[in-house]
């Protein structure tokens, strides 16, 4: 949860590293000249995240919330994203547009990277650096450990608690012992 503004900026400049956009891409009038929709969808995120951690009773503070609120469902609509607030760690990466549904009480670790037509469902946990391809499924209350790949339409519905591997298939099993952390960018 973001509890300051100094925590604010910190996710945002996380995020926009994170989505190789420059550090003026925390603006949301800025991400949207660029047509930079994903980084739109984040920025309204951690914004509602830091009302909510924030906002104290009042007329102004519900206003503002509200505010926050309908911006990131309208963006929410021409993204496809539907991640809630609170459930992802900084450095949150969205490649493309497309079908993401993120529970509420899902919590994902920082440095996630997420794909399109990714589902993650009710009590999963998650550590950092996961990454989530095109069109897989992670079920009910199952937790995962660092630096884990799930592979595209790899439907996991079973824990794995062993860092740094790739799962994949239907229902998913260990792959390979080379995950996130060991694989070379080209």
């Amino acid at each position: 949860m973001i509890t300051s503004k100094k925590m604010l900026r910190e996710y945002l400049a996380a995020d926009a590293a994170a989505n190789k956009k420059p550090p003026i891409a925390r603006y949301p009038l800025v991400c949207r000249l660029a047509g930079w929709y994903n980084m739109l969808y984040i920025n309204y995120m951690r914004r509602c995240e830091y009302i909510d951690g924030t906002r104290g009773p009042g007329f102004f503070g519900s206003l503002v919330e509200r505010y926050y609120w309908h911006k990131l469902k309208r963006v929410s609509l021409l993204t496809g994203f539907q991640i809630s607030p609170n459930t992802c760690g900084k450095g949150l990466y969205l490649p493309h547009w497309g079908s993401i549904l993120v529970n509420g009480n899902a919590r994902l670790g920082e440095r996630c990277v997420i794909q399109s037509g990714v589902l993650v469902a009710e009590g999963v946990r998650g550590g950092d650096h996961i990454y989530f391809s095109v069109g897989s499924k992670v079920l009910r209350d199952v937790t995962l450990a660092d630096d884990i790949i799930v592979a595209a339409n790899a439907v996991v519905n079973k824990s794995f608690t062993e860092p740094d591997i790739v799962v994949g298939g239907i229902p998913a099993r260990k792959i390979s012992d080379k995950g996130f952390r060991s694989r070379t960018v080209v």
